[in-house]
Formats: C-alpha cells, structure tokens, sequence
C-alpha cells in the first residue's frame, strides 16, 4: 500500500451527527454526500485539503455503533477499524442536541483504547455551553461547532492543525499514471472488482443494491508511479432516482468520469444488457474516458450462454464496434490482473500524444480514400491538422467549408483514427474551423478590382510570350 505523503485525519462517530458536513466544512466543498436521515456514508471518503499552513488527508466515515444498515453494519464497523488503523489523529464527533448518549460512552472507551491522538467536536452547538456536558467522557477538551453554520470551525482547525504531528517533507511526486473509473448498474461487482485489485478489503461489499453510494478514491503503486481507482455509486435508470441522496450519487459519478482517463464498464454476466448500460458508457464517452467492457461473474455462464451473452451483447454495441470486451469474475479474481493492466493501457493510449506531421499524412490519405461530400457541387477540403490536448485525443482540423462535415464522414475520420493509431476504445474529438483566408477583411471592391488587375497582368505576359515566340520564328 502506497504511504501517504500528509498526515490523516479520520472523522468517526454514530450516525446522523454531521460527520460528512464536518467533512465538507473542513475541506471547503461538498465531498461527501449530506442526508437529513442516519446512515448516509456508508464508504470511507478521502480527500486531501489544507489546515492552516499543513495539507493533510480527510477521511469521512459510515456511522458505527447503531443499525441503520442492518447487515451491513458489521462492514461498516470494519470500514472503520481501517480507518483508526492508517488514522494519525481522530475526530471524534458527537451530537450536542442529542447529548451523551450510552452509544457514543462505548465510542469513546473504543477510541481510548485505540491510543491515537483524539479531539472530541461536539457538532450542532450554536449554543457552546451545552459542550460542557461532554466533558464527562473523558477525552479531553470538546470543541463545540455548528458545521451547518460554520460556527467554531476556525477556530477548530487551528487546534487540529496543533495536533498534527510532525510530517517529512518529500518531493511533490507526478500525476498519477492512470485514473480507472469502474461503473454500471447497482450490485454488479464494482467494489468487489476493486478490492481485487487492490488485493485487500478497501470497499464495502454487499448484496443489498446500491452499498456504494460515493465515489471512492484508492491509489496503489504502479512501476514507478500509482495509480487512482474510482469506484462509483451504482446507477439507476433516472426515472427511478426517487431521493435526493441517490440524485446527488449520480451526478458525483458523472464528475468522477470527467477526472478519469479510463472507465471499465463492469456487466452482470448473469443478467442482459439493458438500456441503462448503454447509457453510461455513453456518458463516459461524453466525459472523454477510454471505454472498457467487462462482463463480471462469467464462472456462472456455460459455454452456450457465454456464446448467447456475447452476440447479444455485440448486437447492442453495434454503436461502438471497437470497444474491447473482456471476461472476468472479481470474486474469483479470475482475469482481474490482466483486466487491470488492459485498463491501464487505455490510458496511457487516451493520453497518446501524436506528432503534426504523423496527423497530416493520416489526414492525406484518409481523404485519398475517401473525399468529404460536396456541397451543393462545391468541394469540401480538410487542409491541415494538429493534435490540441489530451484525454480524450483532440484533434484540430483547417478546412474551406468547417461548418459543412456530415455526420457520416465525421464517423469516417474517427473510425479510421483509432484504427490508424491502434486506439480502440478511444474518444477522439474533432474541431473543425476555417484556414486562413488571405482576402479576410478587405474591400470587397477593392479586392475585386485588384484580382481583375491581376489577371490582365497575366494575360499580358502570356500574350507577350507568344508574340516573341513568333517573332523567333519569324
């Protein structure tokens, strides 16, 4: 596991005592989803942010102590012991207008024990003399906040910024060399995949639908760099986002692909594909990411429903014909591992970086093959062309008509890039504006006149050259 360069900051505490507000008031934007109903976080969160003049790594927790998720709760209490173990100080939140309650007593003796250095936040105290009542858990010091409101929390950072311990200084380390978003629909094996790969128990798992609703970030070291997993919230059809929570979880997944170079579409292999699935990748697409189709749990697939699955699955891509498709099944960790590298790949490859002059021979002889339709007899010409960024590949064109590329012939150049370029998977996009135009605000008239001058001019000399030539023979 990858050691943190900042130290980390884990915020614990039952359900439903503004964990994930605190959480987004300490790092200044809306992380961590926020419900007026206990059990919201289920995952941990992580996200690096800044306490006064140090960086550190803030780390949301699932509410311990209560049921709210009936089975899942032990997972939860996991997720947790995680957290305390990679934890260099604690906070340990509490509820003001609830008081002091038998469960957070058993929080608090757990955290005691735990011998990591504790700050007790007594939340939703707009009223900071009703703190004092928290003295009696023997843990120091309670700093009364209103999250909600902003209250008390300057002057609580500055008493955590106190308690961090002393970190070494390292030099600031590259991007990392992939960003890998897995997505699909709720209970296909997103967060199982994960742990797979990152070969110990990061995510929660759960047969209930929908466990994840975050998205979740974990680096593992990769060559000489790491690499960023992205595990996102299960996805619904819209029309079945019935909450806010849910809402709020999809549009957290969207950003998530606007962040990623790559997004593995994770299939149920005991399920079809639904509109739903198209849908995504779709949107993934949209987002810029490189596009790979896993179909999870194929050890429950015979041979024969393998074959069906397949063909039915490439009748509904016949809209993306040059996505990969691979097999796995993250609970078996079969095919995870060469799964992980394929993925890394499309990254590398959506961060590909083509030379000018490479690009205008392609340019060339796509056009060779195959011109651009005219328009109303005039010929349409792509003149130039010059890669502008990265993730996706997008590619600047200079032509005559810009405005005149049908859609069918923008497919064309696509299709035969990514087949050019061996990119399969990859977006690319197109910019097409107007070459230069060396009559571009002159005088209409004026430049008229100056073309007719023109070819008189070249009429003359071509007059003078075939009177000399007779007078030679003459």
């Amino acid at each position: 596991m990858a050691v943190s360069r900042f130290p980390i900051v884990a915020i614990v505490g039952r359900p439903n005592v503004g964990k994930s507000t605190l959480f987004n008031r300490l790092v200044g934007s809306r992380k961590a989803i926020v419900g007026d109903r206990p059990g919201v976080t289920v995952d941990r969160l992580e996200t690096e942010c800044v306490c006064g003049d140090r960086r550190l790594i803030l780390v949301d927790t699932g509410g311990i102590g209560e049921t709210p998720h009936g089975d899942m709760q032990w997972a939860i209490d996991a997720q947790v012991e995680v957290a305390l173990d990679i934890a260099d100080v604690v906070i340990f939140a509490v509820d003001s207008y609830a008081g002091m309650t038998p469960i957070d007593i058993q929080i608090g003796d757990k955290l005691r024990r735990s011998g990591r250095p504790l700050l007790l936040v007594v939340n939703k105290a707009e009223n900071p003399d009703t703190a004092h009542d928290f003295h009696k858990l023997g843990l120091g010091e309670p700093h009364p906040v209103s999250a909600m409101h902003g209250a008390g929390v300057s002057q609580f950072k500055s008493v955590l910024e106190a308690s961090l311990p002393q970190w070494k200084k390292v030099a600031d380390t590259a991007e990392p060399l992939a960003c890998i978003s897995v997505i699909g629909r709720p209970n296909v094996g997103k967060s199982t995949l994960i742990n797979a790969w990152l070969k110990r128990e990061r995510m929660v798992v759960s047969p209930i639908a929908g466990t994840t609703r975050d998205a979740i970030d974990s680096d593992i070291p990769w060559l000489d760099g790491v690499i960023r997993l992205i595990d996102t919230a299960g996805q619904r059809k819209h029309g079945r986002i019935a909450d806010v929570i849910e809402f709020v979880a999809r549009v957290k997944a969207v950003e998530a692909f606007r962040r990623s170079d790559v997004a593995v579409m994770l299939l149920d292999g005991g399920e079809g594909i639904v509109e739903q699935d198209m849908r995504l990748m779709q949107l993934a697409r949209e987002a810029g990411c490189a596009l790979l189709v896993v179909v999870n749990k194929c050890d429950l697939l015979t041979d024969s429903e393998w074959d069906y699955y397949a063909e039915r699955l490439n009748f509904r891509m016949r809209g993306l014909p040059d996505v990969p498709v691979k097999r796995a099944s993250a609970k078996l960790k079969q095919g995870v591992k060469g799964l992980l590298k394929a993925a890394v790949k499309a990254a590398e490859q959506n961060r590909i970086k083509i030379n000018t002059g490479e690009l205008n021979r392609w340019l060339d002889h796509v056009q060779m093959r195959q011109h651009p339709p005219s328009v109303n007899g005039a010929a349409v010409r792509l003149k130039y062309v010059s890669q502008v960024s990265t993730s996706p590949p997008t590619l600047k064109v200079f032509s005559n008509r810009p405005g005149r590329i049908e859609g069918t012939y923008l497919r064309y150049l696509e299709q035969d890039f990514r087949r050019t370029f061996s990119l399969p998977g990859i977006p690319v996009r197109f910019i097409f504006t107007a070459s230069k135009n060396p009559f571009a605000g002159l005088d209409p008239l004026r430049t008229e006149t100056e073309a007719s001058k023109g070819a008189h001019r070249r009429s003359a000399k071509r007059r003078s050259k075939r009177q000399a030539k007779v007078g030679k023979r003459g």
